[in-house]
């Protein structure tokens, strides 16, 4: 194999350089302009995010002051926009938390170990995964299972862009 010249290393070099500060210059453009566009919407992304929240929070309000009307069905969808009760998610509670262990290796011997922590203790979260009737043939009782009122768009890509707004704007008024 032959062996370059000092000569042709810099030249090979100095394209090099030169190829990616034209490509680092049209990122810095790039950036300028997206900067620009977001500084153009950011006025109005804040009032219509701060709008949504408020008429978020009517609606929420008014359906937790409405229980009885979601008796027979839990909710109900108008204008795009689901609301109700759903239920929430009820707290693990482990009785006897070596059978829990013994009873997962054995119904479930090629995840157990995605069930159990490193100390071999039960890993609650992981058992949030299984059913009801899954965790009562383990040993473990659900408490505290309850219902909760909720409000979303059936949007979801609409519903994604809201949420993420309403995060950043309570970012930024901190």
């Amino acid at each position: 194999m032959a062996t370059a010249k000092l000569t042709e290393l810099e030249t090979a070099a100095k394209e090099f350089s030169t190829a990616s500060r034209v490509l680092r210059n049209l990122k810095e453009e790039l950036d300028t302009e997206i900067d620009a566009i977001k500084a153009k919407y950011t006025a109005a992304f804040s009032d219509a995010s701060k709008n949504a929240g408020e008429a978020y929070q009517m609606l929420y309000t008014l359906v937790e002051s409405s229980e009885e009307l979601f008796l027979d069905k839990k909710s109900m969808t108008i204008n795009n926009v689901k609301f109700g009760y759903q239920k929430k998610k009820g707290k693990i509670e482990i009785t006897n938390e070596q059978n829990t262990i013994e009873k997962l290796k054995e119904l479930f011997p090629d995840k157990a170990d995605m069930y159990l922590s490193k100390k071999i203790s039960v890993s609650k979260k992981a058992l949030d995964s299984l059913t009801a009737a899954e965790l009562k043939k383990i040993g473990v009782n659900v408490i505290q299972d309850s219902s909760e009122a909720f409000v979303k768009l059936t949007d979801d890509e609409v519903q994604k862009m809201i949420d993420a707004l309403i995060k950043e704007s309570a970012t930024d008024s901190k």
